[in-house]
């Protein structure tokens, strides 16, 4: 069957018979008032769900559609006038993290797509931490920038440099956040979903399909943020109404102890030794302290590894065999969409609904590998991984920039 990735929100792309299942962007996370690593829960299978043979039937068909690169693009809406006012101006960027490639990745497209008519960007790492975070906003307030978009920023890390810029009138665009929005903020800053709960399915489908519906499943997750608990609690609800034959025990972890992981899988596994698949979000920072971990357990080989965010180290691992699949969002065409509701948001142009937006998904494993570059972190930048890269000429065209 020919396959094709999802498009708009993380609404779409939906499977057969109702079942609803997402997939993701990759985000690193933020610690706000939560407790380091915590120790493994065991959770059961269906109560309630599809049976077994469905369950996989299903999982296969999600994990099918999601392999092969996008090769359309549909404007999200019409063009935009008054543009040229901007020129020479500023729009900061301000992701929870630039360690991570996929915020990298979103600082090189947003400043792409801001030269086209002649603007700047100028980035300040939040550096997950809340005083940070608050200097990053404040900051972007002074130097007077003509818009501001947050990454992966909750409201609650900066809940008062939020309404400073809001009520300073900068337009503000506040990227994979799902923090309802304050009131204060209703009308001055714009929420976008990229799906991180899309990807967790996803993930869960995967090993779903690669077990036949009997999967005994170490979830090493995050709950953070309300966008990294409602991904974390879509992989358990994937796994109970999708798979009554499967099994999942959670490792928690959080972004301010990260080097307890490795204590924390190598514990689970040993007291689990049924365990045969490990899940880990996300591929940074996670991914290399819970291999550690597995290594610990001394039962590495024994186990099948599936991550969430595609780095290019988790690439690698696709390449060589070591690791079952991966999947990530665009980061590219994420920055140009979240550039295009700022420029809207700027010239007073209303903002097309989420669903309008293209949001391109894309699950790796052996099926696939071969068709990109696991070594080139240019290639996941620019999004070659993901799409055919139309989509700038498009956005070029509706902001007058062509």
């Amino acid at each position: 069957m020919r396959s094709t990735l999802n498009h708009g929100s993380s609404n779409a792309g939906r499977r057969p018979a109702g079942t609803t299942w997402t997939a993701v962007a990759v985000a690193a996370l933020t610690a706000v008032g939560l407790s380091a690593c915590g120790s493994s829960a065991t959770s059961g299978g269906s109560d309630g769900g599809v049976t077994n043979a469905k369950g996989v039937e299903l999982a296969t068909a999600a994990v099918e559609s999601h392999v092969r690169v996008l090769d359309s693009f549909k404007a999200p809406g019409g063009g935009i006038t008054g543009l040229d006012k901007f020129k020479d101006g500023t729009i900061a960027y301000i992701p929870i993290t630039l360690k991570a490639t996929y915020f990298q990745a979103e600082l090189e497209q947003i400043t792409a797509a801001a030269a086209l008519l002649g603007m700047k960007v100028q980035v300040c790492d939040a550096q997950a931490q809340p005083t940070v975070a608050t200097q990053c906003i404040n900051q972007a307030v002074a130097a007077k920038s003509v818009g501001i978009i947050t990454d992966s920023l909750p409201f609650a890390l900066a809940r008062n440099a939020y309404t400073a810029a809001a009520e300073a009138g900068i337009p503000v665009v506040a990227s994979d956040v799902s923090d309802p929005l304050p009131p204060a903020l209703a009308g001055k800053v714009v929420t976008t979903d990229n799906g991180q709960d899309v990807g967790a399915r996803l993930m869960a489908d995967a090993i779903i399909a690669d077990s036949g519906g009997d999967a005994n499943v170490l979830f090493v997750n995050t709950t953070s943020t309300s966008t990294t608990k409602r991904a974390s609690d879509a992989v358990l609800d994937e796994f109970k109404t999708q798979c009554p034959g499967c099994k999942v025990t959670t490792a928690a972890w959080e972004s301010t102890a990260v080097q307890k992981i490795p204590t924390t899988v190598s514990v689970a596994l040993n007291s689990h030794p049924e365990i045969d698949y490990v899940f880990v979000s996300y591929d940074q920072p996670a991914s290399p302290p819970a291999i550690q971990g597995m290594q610990l357990s001394g039962r590495a080989d024994k186990l099948k590894l599936v991550g969430y965010g595609s780095d290019v180290t988790a690439m690698q691992r696709l390449a060589n065999g070591t690791q079952l699949a991966d999947v990530a969002v665009d980061p590219a065409l994420v920055a140009w969409n979240n550039t295009d509701r700022l420029l809207r948001m700027m010239a007073g142009t209303e903002i097309p609904e989420q669903t309008a937006y293209t949001i391109p998904r894309r699950i790796f494993n052996k099926s696939n590998i071969n068709s990109v570059n696991g070594r080139s972190v240019d290639d996941f930048k620019n999004g070659a991984w993901f799409t055919d890269g139309t989509f700038r000429n498009t956005y070029a065209q509706l902001w007058g920039a062509r």
